[in-house]
């Protein structure tokens, strides 16, 4: 069925007096791993600066709905009026949303070890109370928990490496 009224994107609702700060990212990632060869690293590389570019940004926000990665990407989709109308009108309230403050210590994005893993405890919680009547105080202290196991594996696995 179709929705009735007019409805529009908007950022994330914060309490009244209360100060925004960025929106924290997700999804997906691309991961480049150690131990590999000089020639593996440079094609790395060269597929990382393919997809960082103007013409590429626009085509993977248009094919899958994520934000562009760089900057220069964002400007040239603005420039272009990409965003100007449906279906991609209000799509870089994404980018203002997550740039809206500068970035520092607690606002470049999550830095946790095993991000994916937590949030699935988190979003287990989550569900436990919204559709099988959980305790909210329980079903939270029950993800810590299990998060923190989580974070306690990553621990182990990188004792003593700085990560970067």
């Amino acid at each position: 069925t179709q929705a009735k009224g007019k409805w529009d994107v908007a950022m994330l609702p914060i309490w009244a007096g209360t100060e925004r700060h960025n929106s924290l990212v997700g999804g997906a990632a691309l991961w480049t791993l150690k131990g590999k060869s000089a020639e593996e690293y440079k094609g790395a590389a060269a597929f990382y600066n393919f997809i960082a570019t103007p013409e590429q940004a626009q085509h993977w926000s248009t094919i899958t709905g994520y934000i562009p990665v760089t900057n220069t990407g964002f400007e040239a989709m603005k420039a272009a009026g990409f965003y100007n109308a449906a279906p991609y009108k209000g799509r870089e309230l994404a980018i203002e949303s997550l740039t809206y403050t500068p970035a520092g210590e607690y606002t470049r994005g999550v830095r946790l070890g095993n991000f994916g893993a937590v949030r699935v405890e988190i979003q287990k919680a989550m569900q436990s109370v919204i559709f099988d009547g959980a305790d909210p105080q329980t079903a939270l202290d029950q993800a810590a928990a299990r998060s923190n196991e989580v974070l306690r594996k990553f621990e182990q696995t990188y004792k003593g490496q700085q990560l970067p």
